[in-house]
């Protein structure tokens, strides 16, 4: 199963570790790159937008830190 993960920030990224500790292959989205290094140096993928990361995957985790942020990414078409 392939797990897309957005939100890579204080507690995302706990979620996310633990993910991948348990065997799972994540796709991951942040609006910093550098966020998702751990993880990525853990085997994870890397998603250009969270449109992408869709496509990739079959279910999808987002940690994100409110309404007003998260907003513009998902009223945009590669949102």
């Amino acid at each position: 199963m392939q797990v897309g993960f957005i939100g890579l920030g204080t507690m995302g990224a706990g979620m996310a570790a633990n993910l991948q500790k348990a065997g799972y292959q994540l796709v991951v989205h942040d609006l910093r790159q550098n966020s998702a290094l751990p993880h990525l140096k853990a085997g994870a993928k890397w998603a250009d937008s969270p449109k992408s990361l869709a496509e990739q995957s079959t279910v999808i985790f987002t940690s994100l830190p409110g309404r007003p942020r998260s907003r513009p990414w998902r009223s945009q078409p590669t949102g």
